[in-house]
């Protein structure tokens, strides 16, 4: 195998790893609101760290790769590349900004379920917050408008 190949591996694996964590997290951040006890909502947000993980190692992989490829290549100064990236690092803040407010609603889930108290509807509201689902939905945009760009290579 050559170099090239090998960075095209890892930039796929880190494609797969961060769009399978991003999954993870948005049927994680789908299903909590369709529960009722804070308990259960605490117990399926829990399930968004593994998600979060896959994403950021996935995402630090295909970065990484990505530029290692644009170096073996004529990648550097080509307007889709240099678009993609900005692209994705917005769609990486983005994210985590959404993402900082999601685990805020699961520390407050966390917290009514170990007081074995009921949802007043704070918790509702935070599940169900426009400007979270705004921010998830935009980073998820952003992600596949770089994937499009990548394979579609415009000008390349």
């Amino acid at each position: 195998m050559s170099g090239y190949q090998i960075g095209i591996l890892f930039h796929l694996i880190g494609v797969i790893l961060f769009f399978a964590g991003a999954a993870v997290a948005g049927v994680v951040a789908w299903a909590a609101p369709k529960r009722e006890k804070p308990s259960e909502v605490a117990a399926i947000l829990n399930l968004a760290r593994p998600g979060a993980i896959m994403l950021a190692v996935g995402g630090l992989v295909l970065l990484i790769a990505g530029f290692y490829l644009s170096g073996k290549t004529e990648g550097y100064g080509q307007r889709w590349l240099e678009i993609s990236i900005v692209l994705f690092v917005i769609a990486l803040v983005v994210g985590a900004w959404g993402g900082r407010r999601s685990r805020k609603t699961r520390e407050y889930a966390v917290a009514l379920a170990e007081r074995g108290e009921g949802d007043e509807g704070t918790l509702r509201a935070m599940l169900s917050n426009r400007a979270t689902w705004a921010m998830h939905w935009a980073s998820v945009v952003l992600a596949i408008a770089v994937l499009v760009l990548m394979i579609w290579q415009p000008g390349a």
